[in-house]
C-alpha cells in the first residue's frame, strides 16, 4: 500500500488501526510475563513448602538447632507476604505442642510486625490474621486484641480461635455481644466453648444466670454439649427458664446428655404452653424414657399443634411394644398423626 495515495481518514484509520494493533500485542505480551511471574512465584512457593515440610520432621530432633537455622533460610527467601502463608498452612496440619519451632520462626522472621500491621488493617486482612494466630498458637499475641474487634465477623473468628487454643476464658468478655448476633452465631459460639480444652466451667455456670436470655441460651448449649463435663443441675434448671428459647436449647442438650435423672423436667415441659417446647420436649422424652415414655407422649397425639402431634407420632415408635400399642389405639379413633405412623413403621419392618 501507497501512504502517499491515502486520503486523509484514509490514513487516520490505518493509524488507528495499526494503534491498536499495537495495544493488543503489548497487553498478550505483558499478560504472558505476568503469567509467567506468577507460576514462577507459585514454583518456588510449592518447592519452599516441599522444603520446610522435610525440615519440620527434624525439628525437636539431635539437629534440631541446623534445622531450625535451615527452616529460617526457606522463610526468608519467600518473602513476608508467601511466608506468613506457608507457615499458617502448615501450622495448620500440626498439634498445638508442635507447632512451636513454627511461631518461633514466624517472630524470628519478623513475620510478627506484618501480622500486627494487618490487625489493624481491613477486616478481610484481620480475619486472615486470625487464621494465622490460630495456627501458630497466637505468636504475634493479637487474638486478646481482636476479641474486641468492632467486625463481628472478626469478634466471632476471634473467639473460635481462642477457644481452640483452650483461651475460652479469654474469650469469654466477647460471648455477650456475639451472642446477640443471631442464631447461626450462638451455634458457632456454642460448638467452639463445648470442644474447648481446658472448659470454663464456672464461669459458663455463672453466666446461666445473666440477665440475657441470648447469653443463657448460648451457655447452657454449650453445657450440655461439652463431653464429661458435670452441669446437669444448670441445664435441667433452664427447662423452666423464662425464655422460650433458652427452654428448647435446655431439652435439646438434655437429650444429648442422656442423663436419665432429668426425665421429670422433661416430662413437665410436655405442658409447656408454647407448642415449639412440647415438641422439643417430645423428643426428649422419647429418648430418656424409653418404652415407659409412651403413656405420657400418648395424650399429645390430640395436641393443637400439628407439629407435636407429628413428633410424637414418630416418638412413639421408638417406645417399643408400648409406643406402637398408643399409637394403634389412637389411630382407631381415627388420628390421622397415628395412622401415618403406624404406616410407615409397617413399610420400615416388613418392607411392604
Amino acid at each position: 500500500m501507497n501512504v502517499d495515495q491515502l486520503s486523509l481518514p484514509e490514513l487516520i484509520v490505518v493509524i488507528v488501526v495499526a494503534i491498536e494493533v499495537l495495544i493488543v500485542v503489548v497487553a498478550i505480551v505483558t499478560l504472558l510475563v505476568v503469567r509467567r511471574r506468577a507460576i514462577g512465584r507459585e514454583q518456588r512457593y510449592d518447592r519452599a513448602r516441599s522444603e520446610l515440610s522435610e525440615i519440620i520432621q527434624e525439628l525437636g530432633g539431635p539437629n534440631d538447632a541446623d534445622a531450625r537455622q535451615r527452616a529460617f533460610g526457606v522463610v526468608q527467601r519467600l518473602g513476608r507476604d508467601s511466608a506468613r502463608r506457608l507457615l499458617t498452612e502448615l501450622g495448620e496440619f500440626l498439634t498445638i505442642d508442635l507447632v512451636e519451632p513454627l511461631a518461633t520462626i514466624f517472630n524470628e522472621a519478623g513475620l510478627a510486625d506484618a501480622s500486627a500491621a494487618g490487625s489493624k488493617s481491613r477486616p478481610w486482612e484481620r480475619l486472615r490474621v486470625i487464621r494465622e494466630a490460630r495456627a501458630l498458637n497466637d505468636p504475634a499475641r493479637l487474638l486478646g486484641d481482636l476479641i474486641k474487634d468492632d467486625s463481628p465477623d472478626v469478634r466471632l473468628a476471634a473467639f473460635e480461635a481462642l477457644c481452640a487454643l483452650g483461651r475460652a476464658d479469654e474469650a469469654l468478655v466477647s460471648l455477650r455481644g456475639i451472642a446477640n448476633e443471631g442464631r447461626l452465631v450462638r451455634m458457632r459460639a456454642v460448638d467452639a466453648l463445648a470442644a474447648s480444652q481446658p472448659f470454663p466451667l464456672q464461669q459458663l455456670k455463672n453466666l446461666a444466670e445473666s440477665d440475657s436470655a441470648a447469653l443463657r441460651l448460648v451457655t447452657v448449649g454449650a453445657l450440655g454439649r461439652a463431653v464429661g463435663v458435670e452441669a446437669n443441675d444448670v441445664v435441667v434448671a433452664a427447662v423452666t427458664d423464662s425464655d422460650v428459647e433458652v427452654r428448647i436449647e435446655a431439652l435439646r442438650a438434655l437429650r444429648d446428655m442422656e442423663d436419665r435423672a432429668a426425665l421429670p423436667a422433661c416430662i413437665a415441659a410436655l405442658e409447656d404452653e408454647f407448642w415449639e417446647v412440647r415438641s422439643a420436649a417430645v423428643g426428649t422424652v422419647a429418648d430418656l424414657g424409653g418404652d415407659g415414655a409412651a403413656e405420657h407422649l400418648g395424650p399429645l397425639l390430640d395436641d393443637n399443634a400439628e407439629w407435636v402431634r407429628h413428633n410424637v407420632s414418630l416418638a412413639l415408635r421408638r417406645c417399643g411394644a408400648a409406643g406402637l400399642a398408643v399409637l394403634r389405639e389412637s389411630a382407631a379413633r381415627g388420628n390421622d398423626s397415628a395412622s401415618s405412623a403406624l404406616a410407615e413403621h409397617r413399610l420400615l419392618t416388613e418392607g411392604a
